[in-house]
């Protein structure tokens, strides 16, 4: 006998035995079937039920691997991931990054941001 399957036995009347044989069978065949894991319980009577199921097993090729466009070494520069406009070479324009961290310092250090009145564009 399979030493995984003495504790079902134990359990099991030994009278009901054949029954518990012919439901391991049917488990064991649906097993084969389908691929899924289950977690089962047994009752003193050799029936089985399943108490939970494992997900289904996944294709082997679902992931397909996709090498990057940039390599690693060609995105080295800093800023890399920043957009356009805010790259590192800085035009006199600042961006907003810059604008805001002004405000940032003020609100960090207890002061209230600079509330001054701003011109308001034509509607």
């Amino acid at each position: 006998m399979e030493p995984s399957l003495k504790p079902y036995f134990d359990h099991v009347w030994p009278l009901l035995w054949p029954w518990l044989v012919w439901n391991l069978i049917r488990f064991a065949r649906w097993h084969l079937r389908t691929g899924q894991d289950a977690l089962l319980a047994v009752d003193c009577f050799g029936n089985i039920r399943i108490t939970r199921l494992c997900d289904a097993p996944q294709a082997e090729d679902h992931y397909t691997y996709e090498a990057p466009r940039v390599t690693s070494w060609d995105r080295l520069a800093p800023g890399f991931g920043l957009p356009a406009e805010m790259g590192s070479d800085f035009p006199s324009d600042q961006s907003g990054l810059l604008r805001t961290f002004p405000v940032f310092i003020r609100t960090v250090s207890g002061l209230f941001p600079d509330l001054s009145p701003q011109p308001r564009a034509p509607p």
